[in-house]
């Protein structure tokens, strides 16, 4: 295969230095250019073919109303101009900056001072030879008094400059198409469309004006000339996108103008600095791509793999879990079936979800908090579970809502002090106050006494609350956001630093917290709680073009997932991503043999076949589109190995079929290459080139609803 932008690694900094310094970011095919002009730090343009804008082509800030290149305001002040020049730094295979799995090829910092705030910004910008830069602001307070940052966005100004727009396009065509995930409330979590852009603002939201469970990725589609622009928010807390078109009538020359910023959203302040203070704002992960929204997708997975995620606990991820959760009332019994049935199929990982800590019959979430085994419910305890999951040859882990205190609990009736409270002066469910030190320590050692003390080797985080609280500080009351995410994010590096061996998994009441800056601490993690066809589709295929598929959690067996569907559709879906198996058959009952054949069989195709190429494999959606919240029509994911010699591809019938037959043409394959072609409904294989499997294609037929077929590729 050739290479492509998500395969090339190169990167380079031009520093034009002198009274208006111009600084030109290079990694792979991405340039952007910035520099300080007239006291103003602006951005001058991004260019996709690699040129960098030496002669001509540089965006004039002069006439734009916001060409910053970051949008900061203090103490009521927009600080858009007033910049003097601090000095540039060009760090080369610099030590990895704290959370970060591994150095930049090139970490830039430019230091910029306020002539009237006391405040000085240091702008990071960070290079890895994929076409996503990375970008973040440190503010220091340098005055000798408080100041209140009232608006923080990382990365901000004039994105594009089209000329001649309208002549490009087909009548009636918007210039700019936004792709982002559409719902933000629980169960539609990945539900990826298009919208087109307005000659007006628009404004993506998240966490604070929207529910939590959208993921903070946007795609910018130029529909005249073809670039992406791909970005992430590597944030948990609230959230904003804002994108400006600004499209005059008309003429042969007329220009159209993309302004954006992307940063917080709360109610201000978002931080308040004491003299001498620092704070950093969250990463915004943006590059810009030539070719389709694979490509783009694709660019940004090479870089998330390269730059933001840690490295896998034990040497490797993907580990096919199982486990019982609180859809039933869980006694000992109940486990030690669980646990056998578990090794029965094949899982290497097993745990005890909500309500090993509760007394049988309670609310499992009324005593989150209280992290002792609760002998009502394991009168011998955790230690014959753990004894049994290791004679099958799996590993040991169990549950914690950490962030949480239940309102029965010990611990809320000792420390009502340390649960936050939001802008009426009311509890927010029982959310620790991570902001307090305090409270934050008492939680880290919670974590670290429940893996101690039970042996565990797996972790499983959740997080089952929200909301924005109130922080009172020197006179000023902030959001909690900033303050919080710092902390807690802290708590789960130094974790995972302490734990070096333990599968960390995160959750957040499904898919509320898949963001990069939470992901990155965890070895994966769970992108929603609805796991019934035709939607558990739509969510697969979304959330795997927010993240690279080996770090995307799906569950075969609860949470309702068997009552749509036949079951290879179901376990199919798994095969893109990493699975979670439970509830295979009721303690008591026999086995159903032709069930659990097919169901090793399946997890014998991802631990044999796909596994191995999956975390540096590339997938391709055909149907990035299948909107929801019940998606009809047919949805097709391609998974293909880094050299093209392997690869698998699910075609899925929703509901409401169109048609029954699909022309099924592969993307990832080699056209100079022979593939041995597998069905797995029919278990034939023929041989087949190619070029005929790229460009001419096969076609599949499936007749009725929520059905399926798997194909399955090797270079022979």
């Amino acid at each position: 295969m050739p290479e492509t932008a998500a395969d090339a690694l190169w990167s380079d900094v031009l520093v034009v230095e002198g009274d208006e310094p111009i600084v030109t970011y290079r990694t792979a095919m991405a340039v952007y250019e910035e520099s300080l002009t007239r006291g103003r730090f602006v951005g001058r343009g991004w260019n996709g073919s690699g040129f960098v804008n030496f002669y001509d082509g540089r965006i004039d800030p002069g006439p734009e109303p916001a060409p910053q290149a970051f949008w900061l305001e203090v103490d009521g002040q927009l600080l858009a101009a007033d910049w003097e020049w601090g000095g540039i730094e060009v760090r080369e295979d610099d030590q990895p900056i704290p959370a970060m799995p591994r150095p930049f090829d090139r970490h830039v910092i430019i230091t910029l001072r306020h002539r009237i705030r006391p405040v000085t910004v240091r702008v990071h910008t960070g290079l890895d030879g994929t076409p996503i830069l990375t970008r973040w602001i440190e503010v220091t307070n340098t005055g000798t008094q408080t100041a209140a940052i009232g608006a923080a966005f990382s990365w901000s100004g004039v994105l594009q400059k089209v000329p001649r727009w309208r002549e490009q396009l087909a009548p009636g065509r918007s210039l700019y198409s936004l792709g982002y995930m559409h719902p933000t409330h629980w169960g539609n979590e990945g539900d990826f469309r298009w919208a087109d852009l307005p000659d007006a603002r628009y404004c993506v939201d998240g966490r604070y004006r929207r529910d939590r469970h959208r993921h903070p990725l946007f795609v910018v589609r130029n529909n005249a000339t073809g670039e992406h622009f791909i970005g992430q928010l590597a944030w948990s807390g609230g959230y904003s996108f804002e994108f400006d078109v600004n499209a005059p009538p008309a003429t042969s020359e007329s220009q159209a103008t993309l302004r954006f910023r992307v940063g917080l959203d709360g109610p201000p302040p978002q931080r308040t600095l004491a003299p001498g203070e620092t704070a950093a704002t969250p990463e915004v992960h943006l590059g810009v791509v030539f070719g389709d929204l694979d490509a783009a997708i694709q660019s940004m997975h090479a870089h998330v793999r390269r730059s933001v995620l840690m490295p896998q606990p034990r040497g490797r991820g993907g580990w096919v879990e199982s486990g019982i959760g609180p859809e039933i009332e869980i006694t000992a019994e109940q486990v030690f079936h669980a646990i056998d049935a578990a090794a029965d199929f094949g899982a290497e990982v097993f745990f005890v979800d909500a309500s090993w800590y509760a007394p049988p019959g309670g609310e499992w979430w009324s005593t989150v908090g209280d992290w002792q085994v609760d002998r009502q419910r394991f009168p011998e305890g955790i230690e014959p579970f753990r004894t049994r999951v290791h004679e099958k040859g799996m590993l040991w882990g169990l549950w914690m809502d950490a962030e949480r205190l239940g309102h029965q609990s010990r611990m809320a009736q000792q420390h009502p002090e340390w649960i936050l409270r939001g802008y009426d002066g009311e509890p927010l469910g029982g959310m620790l106050d991570l902001t307090n030190p305090e409270a934050a320590r008492w939680m880290e050692e919670q974590i670290a006494s429940v893996i101690t003390e039970n042996g565990l080797e797996f972790f499983r985080l959740d997080y089952n609350t929200h909301g924005v609280g109130r922080l009172c500080r020197d006179g000023f009351t902030e959001n909690h956001f900033w303050r919080y995410y710092e902390a807690q994010y802290a708590v789960y590096d130094r974790l995972r630093a302490r734990f070096p061996q333990v599968i960390f998994e995160n959750c957040a009441g499904g898919g509320g917290r898949t963001d990069l800056g939470m992901v990155r601490r965890f070895s994966h993690t769970w992108v929603t709680d609805w796991q019934i066809a035709p939607r558990s589709f739509l969510i697969t295929n979304g959330m795997t073009m927010a993240l690279p598929p080996e770090h995307v959690d799906r569950l075969l067996g609860g949470q309702s997932g068997h009552t749509a569907a036949d079951f290879d559709f179901q376990a199919r879906l798994l095969l893109f991503v990493r699975p979670t198996i439970g509830f295979v058959y009721p303690m008591g009952s026999r086995p159903n043999p032709v069930f659990m054949e097919r169901l090793r069989h399946f997890v014998g195709l991802y631990k044999e076949f796909v596994r191995p190429f999956m975390s540096t494999g590339r997938i391709y959606h055909h149907t990035p589109v299948v909107a929801g919240p019940e998606p009809q029509g047919w949805g097709v994911l391609e998974l293909v190995s880094q050299d093209s010699t392997r690869g698998v591809c699910g075609l899925f019938q929703l509901s409401s079929p169109g048609g029954s037959e699909y022309l099924l043409r592969l993307r990832g394959l080699d056209e100079g290459r022979r593939y041995r072609v597998t069905s797995d409904n029919s278990g034939r294989s023929w041989e087949v080139e190619g070029w005929v499997l790229v460009r001419q294609g096969i076609i599949v037929r499936l007749e009725g609803a929520l059905t399926s077929e798997l194909l399955l590729f090797e270079a022979v």
